[in-house]
């Protein structure tokens, strides 16, 4: 009772008090030189009392653990806001366990129900985002599937059970002890075939454990410190060769840091030069563990089935083979007349869907004038074997035409003149299959190898066009498992991406109306191939991010979203695809206008929706006065872009820093009177642009990312002034700023 009634009081003293707490902190004490500068701000309401437009939202970045406290943040929320979107805890990794997949929506469902019962609407943030995912657990929904057992049943192993991993390599140990000892002296041979779940190092530390030489414990302390290797997944040959320094009567294996199953098969000891086995059952073709064991933090054992080693399958060199995406970088072509033209367009492939059209207008003298290529996504090398398949057709002067195969290293570089035979192209639809194996003439022993396979789509004499569709270029690979293929890869995806944004709506249960359903899709960079920015994807080492749309596709990624939140979110939803640096001046705000045609490209299916677009707008209040209106142009361009794009439009993350004269970032601690003052006059300006711009009826609203100044050890944006309201709750000359942007000032 008393907790509430202290809660109670603050919210009624905040929300009655049009200074937040003005009159009750003693600005002589805190900061006597401040408080005639900052009088003024006495005067202002609570900020959504300067909100006019009733479908206007007035939103807050809100720290959740802070607002369930019912305290400072509770109330300040409350009384300034009407809506409010928390900061992290609708993020996927907030509600998915990075280990198990585990999935807890506590916190969302308190703190939605919390602010709904004060009043406000809760923005979702984020369904679907590339980061703040637990990579860990969907990266294991994408492991190898087992190879399959052969004839005869599986092939047995003993397998160690670590659970956790440890901090030490002899915290977890597997030891055979030998029927016979090595003699002192004698060099001997051991070898096995090991590999972990998880991966790790896996040592081999022999000792004679009959030794009268003991350690503190009173254990042995003979032991020969052999060699650690680093072991995967798939079984590696591991092997050390040693002379004997005492007669060593226990094999002790060290693998502590890798957490999970070790799996041990194959074990052999023979002393260097001698045919002589000195292990027993090494092969665990009989069912005994006889002279296994494990240390004092026992792992347990036993012997299970696996398949009987290495298996080969295919695995795919291109990205977009059936082509209902827009990714193109695995086809190509050129003619020397300028005269072939490839694209990919909808309903050219078979059965009416998306397909390559190649047309050509004839008259070539050479076969290889024009050509098409389809490009692999590594190097080819002697010996690889290749299948390569695709449906295909021709009309006008293509069809009836034959068409060779080339082998090139990049396109135009050309190898040899045959590589995957010869097709024949009709006006009926037709597949195409072939394997082949790399020679050295396709790939030349001392260059650089082979990576793409060119048509010679230049025999015809007239007008006509090639189409492709469902194209399949593979390299036969070898392991112990076999990886999923693409398809089997966006199946599981969308499965995980059902189960989590089900789950996500039923814990708000039909109270959270707008979600950013896709965030931070665009690149800033490279090319969708029609001028647009590219869709960010995976680079190689990132190890903290997870792309969907690098197995999903660019347009099945945001498509797949939007569906599944108009599933199970409530009927009313609005989706938002929200981005940053939409308002950036340094490239003319492309990366808006790629955006804009991404949305077109999303929605071209007449069946995905996407209601708004929400600029993420981290900008920064500039001393150099030329520097500070090319960005205020190109925010007032950004605007004019988004109201012509139709679409709801809502400021979903602003905070603003300064950054002085000579290009740096002031902290807050070393801020001016007359800086604060600026950053005021640009909150101003952006808040009643965008009044100004958007139609009232495209205005969903702006969110302020920040309530109070970044502290200077932790947060977004360490240090900076972000805040309408300094670290200790008072308000700033940027409250005074955004409140008169509200009014049209």
């Amino acid at each position: 009772m008393k907790k509430t009634f202290i809660i109670s009081a603050l919210g009624a003293m905040l929300m009655a008090s049009c200074a937040d707490e003005f009159n009750t902190k003693n600005y002589k004490v805190d900061r006597p030189a401040e408080s005639e500068a900052y009088l003024y701000l006495n005067e202002y309401m609570p900020l959504k009392n300067y909100v006019t437009n009733e479908n206007f939202k007035l939103g807050v970045g809100t720290t959740v653990s802070d607002y369930l406290k019912q305290e400072m943040v509770y109330a300040l929320v409350n009384s300034n806001f009407t809506e409010t979107e928390p900061g992290n805890a609708m993020k996927m990794a907030s509600c998915v366990d990075y280990n198990t997949g585990a999935l807890n929506y506590a916190t969302v469902s308190e703190y939605v129900n919390m602010a709904t019962e004060a009043g406000l609407s809760v923005y979702g943030h984020t369904l679907a985002w590339h980061a703040q995912q637990p990579v860990k657990w969907l990266n294991s929904l994408l492991a190898d599937k087992p190879a399959p057992i052969p004839e005869g049943g599986a092939n047995a192993c003993i397998v160690y059970d670590c659970g956790n991993a440890g901090a030490n390599p002899w915290d977890k140990q597997a030891h055979y002890k030998l029927p016979i000892p090595m003699e002192k002296g004698k060099t001997y041979v051991v070898k096995a075939r090991v590999k972990a779940d998880n991966g790790g190092d896996f040592g081999l530390w022999p000792i004679w454990d009959a030794s009268p030489n003991r350690d503190q414990w009173g254990g042995s302390a003979d032991v020969s410190y052999q060699a650690s290797y680093p072991i995967t997944s798939s079984f590696s040959d591991l092997e050390w060769t040693f002379e004997a320094p005492f007669p060593i009567d226990k094999l002790q294996f060290v693998f502590g840091k890798i957490g999970g199953k070790v799996y041990i098969d194959d074990l052999s000891c023979k002393e260097k030069g001698s045919d002589a086995e000195m292990v027993k059952n090494g092969s665990f073709d009989e069912d005994s563990m006889d002279g296994w064991g494990n240390n004092w933090n026992g792992p347990s054992f036993s012997i299970e089935g696996q398949a009987a080693g290495p298996t080969t399958f295919f695995v795919s060199l291109i990205d977009n083979g059936n082509m209902e995406e827009t990714e193109a970088h695995n086809f190509a072509t050129k003619s020397d007349q300028g005269s072939i033209v490839y694209e990919i367009v909808d309903g050219v492939g078979k059965d009416g869907s998306r397909g390559a059209k190649i047309t050509s207008k004839g008259g070539y003298s050479d076969a290889w004038e024009s050509q098409f290529w389809i490009v692999s996504n590594e190097v080819l090398h002697i010996g690889d074997k290749i299948h390569v398949a695709f449906d295909y057709r021709a009309d006008g002067g293509c069809a009836g035409t034959n068409v060779d195969t080339q082998a090139h290293f990049g396109p135009g570089e050309y190898q040899h003149w045959s590589c995957a035979g010869t097709i024949s192209f009709t006006g009926e639809w037709q597949t195409y299959d072939k394997t082949f194996t790399v020679d050295a003439s396709m790939a030349k022993e001392d260059d650089k190898g082979m990576k793409s396979i060119a048509f010679n789509m230049s025999p015809n004499t007239a007008p006509g066009a090639y189409y492709i569709d469902n194209v399949v270029l593979e390299i036969e690979k070898e392991g112990d498992g076999i990886p999923l293929t693409p398809e089997e890869k966006k199946d599981t995806l969308t499965w995980a991406m059902d189960r989590w944004i089900k789950g996500m709506m039923e814990a708000c249960d039909g109270k959270v109306k707008a979600w950013d359903v896709v965030n931070e899709a665009i690149s800033g960079g490279g090319d969708d191939g029609e001028g647009n920015y590219a869709l960010q994807h995976g680079q190689e080492g990132d190890t903290e991010n997870f792309y969907w749309q690098d197995y999903l596709g660019d347009i099945n990624y945001v498509r797949t979203a939007v569906r599944l939140a108009r599933e199970y979110g409530p009927e009313d939803v609005k989706l938002f695809i929200n981005d940053y640096n939409l308002e950036s001046d340094w490239d003319q705000n492309k990366k808006l206008k790629s955006l804009i045609n991404w949305i077109k490209k999303w929605e071209a299916d007449g069946v995905t929706k996407i209601d708004g677009i929400g600029s993420q707008m981290h900008i920064s209040c500039y001393a150099n006065a030329q520097t500070q209106e090319s960005k205020k142009a190109a925010i007032e361009n950004m605007f004019r872009l988004m109201a012509q794009s139709g679409k709801l439009i809502r400021i979903s993350e602003l905070d603003m820093g300064y950054v002085d004269a000579a290009g740096n970032s002031v902290k807050t601690d070393n801020m001016t009177e007359e800086q604060h003052k600026q950053m005021a006059e640009l909150y101003t300006f952006v808040v009643s642009k965008y009044l100004e711009i958007i139609p009232a009826a495209q205005q969903w609203g702006i969110c302020q990312w920040c309530i109070t100044d970044s502290p200077n050890d932790s947060g977004w944006r360490k240090g900076e002034p972000t805040g309408l309201w300094d670290s200790k709750y008072y308000r700033k000359h940027t409250y005074a700023g955004f409140a008169n942007g509200l009014l049209g000032k």
